[in-house]
């Protein structure tokens, strides 16, 4: 150490190293300031880049001519005005952006790679270090290379600039550095062939990686290109032409690089054109966008894909599961992430219920100076509700209010997009999804939010299953998580995750979130009920009924799940009505063509099959994967529409052999458009055998949970009517029956506009939800229809596709936003408050018996004095 600060202070003492290395400091941390600044988004600091630019250019031009002049003396600085070159070009590059943005790695690497030149142009003698040195100098000289053959169009432009300004001279300083530095390697293979062996080891170990990596992303190209073009076979319309291309996409490294060509990655042609990558399409995609030197250069040994940026985004939310980045956005979230996770469960094994309650502590990077905008994406399990949301404000909780989804929206946006003050925002998304957003976040004001969800057990196995929640959100895997475990009763778990038992409580703490399950034994229902508004909803077993149904014809919804066994063992059904849909065409299959029709599905990993076209009475058998579209990634499609118009009343059923389910299915059991069942093959193979189909007997007082199999009826409250379950019981209730509503207000008006029009399907136009409530509105019953659900989902403090929590900062706020406190209702569900809340009369009889104990303690204090 000694010598190497020694021989550090002998190199200082020559000619112009310490105004180079003051030069360098100070220029290298403006540089590194106005770096952060642009990520935020912020111009300020831009000012300090000119301010380094022009201290780079002065010292540029006159240490360049001192080496020309007087080479032997002012040799050694070379390294300094090679690293100060390509520091005023990151500098110019800052407001003229001319690269674009670049990953960190390739600054780390430019400045490596002129580090290594300070000590192989000393012309030292030979040893190991050395050797390395050439190495490490080898393998970061490939992104000079790199950014020659990327300047190489503006090479003229530079030229001219040059004669003009001056500056134009940075646009030619990776040539100009690759001229020399080649010029000084070969003179190193004249002293020692071993240096240039172990620079050319170093460059060609880079190319190596490239090659690999660029041959690995080609493969994949022609596959999506391929598939693509195929798809100009099929004469299949209604759906958009992506969809083929996600149905025969599995996701992986290679193919997500692939599909955010032009939306994350900047491809080669923008190297030509050096456009601000103005037109991306109508939908948005929250990642910016980078110039990363690997991906563009096999970028441009790909094939191109025939697909638009909007269908890239599309497949990028179905197969990459890639909603939360295209979520709206009002203000950047980039630099905000997850400090704290407090995860609290509490199961209710008498109800198969838990409500899980997550707070989450959000911050922002200390070099983060304007205010960001957090957004959280909750995937429930089947049958979840979203049941609370607090926001602290000023460190006072706040509770979320309900209000139609419409009002919150706007409130939010005007707050946000407008005002700049604290709001949060939680929403229902199809595919039982949730999403929190939180503002403002900063370095100095960070955020704690708190949400709840209710959640049935899984029944399987003679086991009841609680399944933790999955969420995205920022930087979720380096927080500190906490995790507790309460069960009412006495029942025993295991769980998937190392719990320790104290005091009562299972608790946990780790990093991130991690998925985790908690099984126990199935216990029967023992009157768990609630009882609520001269109501009481009582928790029974679900009634199953088996219904005579014969098919009309057997439909096998075929994908890449499917085993070869499984295809046989309907196929030996002999029965002669069994079909797939092979290229949207309807095909009989049987002992003879299965196996080659099976081969046609093996990259095929999900179906959209065109309900509307099924006979009436068909039966559908599907096995799913977890992924595929949804109805909101279809939402404009001519499919989508007739499957809203021409589904419902064909009688369709579906059996499901798989033990998941994908969002378009979930969606479509959801909605009511057919009759669902999940049952094992074995069991499926029986039902088709016998003619029989199992159906959940359902009435107009009670609300079917299927996961848990269990029913919550509703049934006027007596005398004898036992308040011994949580609330959550009617909030299931309340969501429920919301959700089977909506349903069927929208077929009824369907089936109106569809006997108004003509009865061919193909000139069926459906609407959404959203164009349904417009012209429902316009009819004063319908509209009084409408808000009996609204105030359904209030009273139960309950997210559904028509209401929305929200917390504003001031009660002003809700006054100003037309949205009214919730009164007389459940309110936000709390992990410690489950059981009954007091109703009117019930307030009055504690307030009398408060009052005379107060009396009665006070009469007996002064008697004792």
């Amino acid at each position: 150490m000694k010598h190497k600060l020694k021989v550090f202070k002998q190199f200082a003492q020559k000619t112009g190293v310490t105004i180079s290395l003051l030069v360098t400091a100070f220029s290298t941390t403006l540089l590194i300031v106005s770096l952060i600044g642009i990520k935020l988004k912020s111009r300020d600091f831009e000012t300090l880049a000119i301010l380094s630019l022009t201290i780079e250019f002065v010292y540029g031009i006159a240490f360049s001519f001192l080496i020309l002049k007087r080479k032997e003396e002012y040799l050694h600085l070379l390294p300094f005005v090679i690293l100060n070159w390509f520091i005023g070009c990151f500098c110019l590059n800052t407001f003229i952006p001319v690269f674009q943005d670049l990953p960190v790695w390739v600054y780390l690497t430019t400045f490596t790679f002129c580090l290594s030149n300070f000590f192989i142009y000393k012309n030292e003698e030979d040893n190991l270090n050395s050797f390395l040195l050439f190495f490490i100098n080898g393998a970061s000289f490939g992104i000079i290379i790199y950014f020659v053959i990327y300047l190489i169009p503006l090479t003229p432009i530079s030229i001219v600039a040059i004669l003009a300004l001056g500056m134009g001279f940075y646009g030619l300083v990776p040539l100009v550095v690759l001229i020399i530095h080649t010029l000084t390697i070969l003179r190193y293979l004249q002293r020692n062939r071993l240096y240039f062996q172990s620079f050319s080891a170093g460059i060609s170990i880079v190319f190596i990686v490239l090659l690999v990596f660029t041959v690995g992303l080609t493969i994949e190209s022609r596959k999506i290109a391929n598939t693509a073009r195929i798809k100009s076979f099929h004469n299949e319309e209604d759906l958009p032409a992506y969809i083929f291309v996600s149905q025969n996409l599995k996701p992986n490294f290679f193919n997500e690089i692939l599909l955010k060509k032009d939306i994350v990655y900047m491809a080669p042609d923008d190297f030509f054109s050096f456009n601000n990558f103005d037109s991306l399409g109508i939908k948005q995609f929250n990642q910016r966008k980078i110039n990363n030197p690997f991906i563009s250069i096999a970028y441009l040994f790909c094939e191109d894909l025939g697909l638009s940026n909007d269908d890239k985004i599309n497949i990028l939310r179905s197969n990459f599961d890639k909603r939360l980045e295209t979520e709206e956005q009002l203000w950047s979230g980039e630099d905000t992430f997850t400090k704290n996770i407090k995860e609290d469960v509490k199961i209710y094994p008498d109800s198969r219920l838990a409500y899980t309650e997550i707070t989450m502590d959000i911050a922002c990077k200390k070099e983060s100076w304007q205010n960001q905008e957090a957004i959280y994406s909750f995937q429930l399990p089947e049958g979840s509700v979203a049941t609370s949301l607090s926001l602290w404000v000023n460190g006072i909780e706040r509770k979320g209010i309900l209000t139609t989804k419409e009002k919150a929206k706007a409130a939010y946006n005007q707050i946000v997009g407008v005002e700049y003050r604290d709001p949060s925002l939680m929403q229902w998304k199809e595919g039982n999804r949730v999403v929190v957003r939180v503002f403002p976040v900063s370095y100095k004001t960070p955020r704690t939010f708190k949400c709840g969800f209710t959640t049935p057990l899984k029944v399987e196995d003679n086991e009841m299953k609680y399944q933790s929640l999955s969420i995205k959100g920022p930087n979720i895997a380096n927080a500190k998580t906490i995790s507790r475990i309460q069960i009412t009763g006495n029942t025993k778990i295991e769980t998937s995750k190392d719990f320790e038992l104290k005091n009562g409580f299972y608790l946990n703490q780790s990093k991130g979130l991690d998925d985790w399950q908690a099984d126990m034994p199935l216990n029967k229902i023992n009157s768990s009920s609630f009882v609520w508004k001269d109501k009481i909803y009582e928790v029974k077993d679900i009634q199953k009924t088996v219904i005579r149904f014969t098919p009309s014809e057997i439909i096998l919804d075929l994908n890449s799940n499917w085993t070869n066994r499984q295809i046989e063992s309907f196929v030996n059904l002999n029965q002669k009505n069994i079909y797939v849909f092979v290229n949207g065409e309807k095909t009989a299959i049987n002992k003879e063509n299965f196996k080659a029709i099976q081969l046609d599905f093996e990259d095929f990993h999900y179906s959209l099959l065109p309900l509307y076209k099924l006979a009436q009475n068909s039966l559908i058998i599907t096995k799913s994967g977890t992924f595929s579209a949804n109805f909101e990634d279809i939402e404009d499609s001519e499919y989508l529409k007739k499957i809203k118009s021409s589904t419902k009343q064909r009688n369709l059923k579906v059996i499901n052999i798989g033990a998941d389910i994908t969002p378009f299915w979930q969606t479509v059991k959801e909605q009511k458009y057919v009759d669902y069942f999940q049952t094992s093959l074995k069991n499926s193979l029986r039902m088709i055998e016998k003619h029989q189909f199992v159906q959940f007997k359902t009435d107009t007082n009670s609300v079917n949970i299927e996961p848990a199999h269990i029913s919550i009826q509703e049934n006027p409250k007596s005398n004898f009517s036992k308040n011994n379950g949580p609330n959550h019981i009617y909030r299931m209730y309340a969501f429920g029956k919301v959700l089977d509503e909506q349903v069927k207000i929208q077929n009824a008006y369907l089936s109106q506009k569809h006997e108004s029009v003509s009865q061919d399907t193909t000139s069926v136009t459906a609407i959404s939800v959203d164009e349904f409530r417009k012209e429902k509105i316009k009819n004063q019953n319908d509209s009084l229809v409408y808000n009996k659900y609204v105030n359904l989902a209030k009273d139960a403090n309950i997210v559904t596709p028509i209401s929305s929590l929200i917390v504003l900062e001031t009660d002003d706020d809700y006054k100003k936003n037309g949205i009214e406190k919730n009164v007389n209702t459940l309110g936000n569900a709390s992990i410690n408050n489950d059981g009954a809340v007091p109703e009117p009369h019930e307030w009055l009889l504690i307030i009398i018996g408060l009052s005379t104990l107060l009396w009665y303690y006070r009469k007996n204090k002064k008697q004792t004095v």
